[in-house]
């Protein structure tokens, strides 16, 4: 297991990666966040661990609702042991999105609107992961679907604050 978790992470990006499109880049450590779904008006406390990894072109990470902290017997209903692999194109500047967790995989692609990093479902463009500001040690998600007035509902919030 040692080689794999050597050869999969990288302690940095690649060059290929201009600081302009480096827009996941302050995400890498890991963070505790509290989320909120709206439309089932419930909460929890959650981790998210991101590292560099495949040389450098890529960002993986763990996500993990809820908290293993705060993760009781009892199912929470807002329960998710996922992962996202978000890979750099040099060619198109777009970052390839992967996210799979138990059944399923969404595959999206990442631009920056304005100083947000918006990430569009490839199968249904009205269904986006934004992450609203990225600061040093915070962070402001949320997963939203847009309105056919071009409004957005927001599904869920979530309010990270790194650990490490």
């Amino acid at each position: 297991m040692k080689y794999f978790i050597e050869t999969l992470t990288s302690n940095s990006k690649s060059v290929e990666v201009s600081e302009e499109f480096n827009y996941f880049g302050k995400l890498i450590g890991s963070w505790e966040f509290d989320y909120t779904d709206h439309n089932i008006s419930c909460s929890t406390k959650g981790e998210w661990h991101f590292s560099w990894v495949l040389e450098g072109m890529a960002i993986q990470d763990v996500i993990i609702l809820p908290s293993r902290e705060t993760k009781t017997e009892i199912p929470h209903p807002l329960t998710e042991y996922g992962t996202t692999l978000r890979v750099y194109n040099p060619a198109t500047h777009v970052w390839d999105i992967a996210y799979c967790y138990t059944g399923k995989i969404i595959r999206l692609e990442a631009r920056k609107q304005d100083n947000m990093i918006v990430l569009t479902n490839i199968d249904d463009n009205k269904k986006k992961w934004v992450f609203i500001k990225i600061e040093d040690n915070t962070f402001h998600w949320q997963n939203i679907t847009v309105k056919d007035d071009g409004g957005w509902h927001i599904n869920a919030d979530l309010y990270a604050v790194r650990i490490q």
